[in-house]
């Protein structure tokens, strides 16, 4: 009996120290509960009050279509950046491949002159020359290694010789046709004849003098 009262008055002793543990634990809950309810009364009354006016809705969707069209210029405004940067570039790097564009064309002259002296005389007339005009043929070889050099400066600018052959297509781009001739062993269309005298050229690739030929046609 006595162990029982002393067991009972322990656990009163214990619940009075946690008396208002208990209290502030309720009351924090109690809290709580009031601000959840609170939060949800206010989210309840905000999308009661759009509900019930319109003209805010109409201002959000306006305003949505606002941002989309706002976007859709940016979008449109970067990629006609992008465009005008490329062909910005694509510009300078064709300036600086044909700058000297003119001053080639205005070479191509000398170029066909240096082949008129070469072909001038045949390599035949020339070991048939007595000794005595030895110095003409010294000078025939001087004026074939300056033909020569002249077409290598071209190849290091990248000025280059169009040679088609008979038969090959004609192409628009890098031949100029002046007459058609009449053929039953060539594809119509193709080569028939190429004007020997004025060769062809091309700067990288653009051509800057066509090629003068003959185009093949049905009997």
């Amino acid at each position: 009996m006595f162990t029982c009262s002393k067991f009972s008055q322990k656990c009163l002793a214990t619940l009075k120290l946690h008396r208002p543990l208990i209290r502030n634990e309720q009351k924090f809950s109690s809290i709580g509960s009031r601000l959840m309810k609170d939060e949800a009364t206010k989210k309840d009354d905000k999308e009661t009050e759009q509900t019930e006016n319109p003209e805010v809705n109409i201002e959000i969707e306006k305003l949505k279509e606002s941002v989309a069209d706002y976007k859709d210029k940016y979008q449109r405004s970067l990629a006609e950046t992008e465009n005008v940067r490329f062909r910005m570039r694509k510009q300078v790097e064709d300036a600086k491949l044909f700058a000297i564009q003119s001053f080639c064309k205005d070479l191509l002259n000398v170029a066909d002159i240096m082949k008129l002296a070469v072909s001038s005389i045949s390599p035949e007339t020339l070991d048939q020359l007595p000794s005595n005009m030895a110095v003409w043929k010294q000078m025939h070889e001087g004026v074939v290694m300056t033909n020569k050099e002249l077409h290598n400066v071209f190849e290091r600018h990248g000025l280059s010789a169009i040679t088609p052959n008979i038969g090959d297509k004609f192409d628009p781009n890098k031949h100029e046709a002046l007459f058609e001739v009449p053929s039953d062993q060539l594809d119509v269309g193709s080569i028939a004849y190429v004007e020997g005298n004025h060769a062809g050229y091309q700067l990288k690739s653009r051509t800057i003098r066509a090629v003068k030929v003959g185009v093949a046609k049905k009997m």
